[in-house]
């Protein structure tokens, strides 16, 4: 996704997001607070544009004390990716280099799914309909560099639960081993699961590391089918005995939302309980999935540290498909 700031020749397509994705009434008339745009030095509206089209809008503010973010949307078929998470970064780089360093969010009255993102995007909610955080100060990112928040679960029983079923809806599943798995299909795996929520990690090692790594038999590499077509995967790590990591998990873009997630999460608890290890961890960043962590805490899990840091932009690196365009975060 590019992000760019608003023109004038937007209206059109910005009021179709704000009143399609309902944060406006349907009769709101968005003419006279667009035509402010640009006219306020204190005030910025960015429009994030994928496949030539805009799916996306967010508008950032600022006062001597603190910076306002509002009219933040995604349209409804590009939320499964990273756009949410880019536009926000976007609107806090901008307001640091406004010199400022406590941005507040107003979350549309109603909207748990944006509050939720918001939460998982370390923004803490205060009363009404405001959320802030702490943005800047001497960790201020440079271009190339994001902020990140890494939270660390883990579970040190076995769950009771009965095991949880397959959706029937989702068609055939399988969930089939990948022994020894070529490089190449680890790739494709990784990418196709990893890259709208900006995994790097692993594009970073040459072929022979990363082999060594997915031939190892301690690393198990297990691929959710359905309907005989890759769907997602997950990868345990015993290495760390006697704990096991869930390294990797996740589905690929055409299978989220079809009630996929829980089952691939739940089957891989209980399969790495089948070793019977100390404790079982997993991971999870802002990167993420606005509902990862609470997925991983309705499963189990239980947060035990949260770490926040700065890592190289991986758009800029070349470790993301060059189509994402880098940007301040």
């Amino acid at each position: 996704m590019r992000i760019r700031a608003y023109r004038a020749a937007d209206a059109p397509v910005v009021k179709m997001l704000w009143t399609g994705t309902g944060i406006v009434a349907p009769d709101f008339d968005a003419g006279p607070e667009l035509a402010l745009i640009g006219k306020q030095p204190n005030m910025a509206l960015f429009v994030g544009m994928a496949d030539g089209k805009a799916v996306g809008t967010i508008r950032a503010a600022h006062t001597a004390a603190f910076g306002w973010i509002d009219r933040f949307v995604v349209a409804p078929e590009a939320r499964r990716s990273a756009h949410g998470i880019a536009l926000l970064r976007h609107a806090e780089g901008w307001l640091i280099a406004n010199n400022v360093r406590s941005a507040r969010a107003l979350v549309p009255k109603g909207s748990a799914e944006g509050r939720d993102f918001l939460v998982h995007a370390g923004y803490a909610v205060q009363p009404g309909q405001i959320m802030d955080r702490a943005i800047g100060g001497q960790d201020v990112p440079d271009a190339g560099r994001l902020p990140v928040v890494v939270t660390y679960l883990e579970m040190t029983h076995a769950p009771t639960r009965p095991a949880i079923p397959a959706p029937t809806a989702a068609g055939r599943l399988a969930m089939l081993r990948a022994e020894n798995p070529p490089v190449e299909f680890y790739r494709y795996l990784y990418t196709a699961v990893g890259e709208p929520w900006f995994w790097y990690e692993r594009s970073r090692l040459d072929d022979a590391v990363l082999a060594g790594i997915i031939s190892n038999p301690k690393v198990e590499i297990y691929v959710l089918y359905v309907g005989g077509v890759p769907a997602g995967y997950v990868e345990l790590d015993r290495r760390p005995a006697p704990d096991i990591a869930i390294a990797y998990i996740g589905l690929t873009q055409p299978f989220i939302g079809r009630g996929l997630g829980p089952y691939l999460l739940g089957w891989s608890v209980d399969t790495a309980w089948q070793y019977r290890p100390e404790r079982l961890t997993v991971d999870t960043c802002t990167f993420d999935h606005p509902k990862a962590l609470a997925l991983y805490q309705r499963a189990g899990f239980v947060p035990v540290r949260q770490v926040t840091k700065t890592i190289d932009d991986p758009r800029w690196a070349g470790l993301i498909a060059a189509g994402r365009q880098p940007r301040l975060p």
